[in-house]
């Protein structure tokens, strides 16, 4: 296994558990939103989003897998994008929800990303 396929599966091992993790919360997001006087669209908005953030987490490291797997001309770009897609989520976060365990995990997940895709050596294959 090279360098940057280790660390695109680590950093895709930390955002699936990340994801899995995320989904457990989604019955209290039900309970929450259920309370008495919230609208109808915040209970539908906030199930949707949660579930939303666990799939494309769990999305984004299997496809930067793949990426790192089936090395093309695209694969750089396809990590980099996933890279950075994580590291906004991490940033918004950090913005609207302040420091905690799961933005740090989204940073580091992005960061192992980012490092493998410079690791990857280009190919003129794909």
């Amino acid at each position: 296994m090279k360098r940057s396929q280790i660390s695109v599966l680590f950093g895709s091992v930390v955002l699936a558990a990340t994801s899995a993790f995320h989904a457990t919360g989604y019955a209290i997001v039900v309970r929450d939103t259920s309370a008495e006087g919230v609208s109808e669209f915040l209970q539908s908005a906030a199930k949707g989003l949660w579930l939303y953030a666990s799939l494309h987490w769990l999305f984004i490291a299997v496809v930067a897998v793949v990426a790192a797997w089936l090395p093309s001309r695209l694969s750089r770009i396809v990590l980099a994008l996933s890279s950075a897609v994580v590291a906004a989520d991490a940033v918004l976060l950090l913005v609207f929800v302040g420091p905690f365990v799961g933005e740090l995990l989204l940073a580091v997940a992005a960061v192992a990303h980012i490092v493998g895709a410079v690791l990857q050596k280009p190919t003129m294959t794909g």
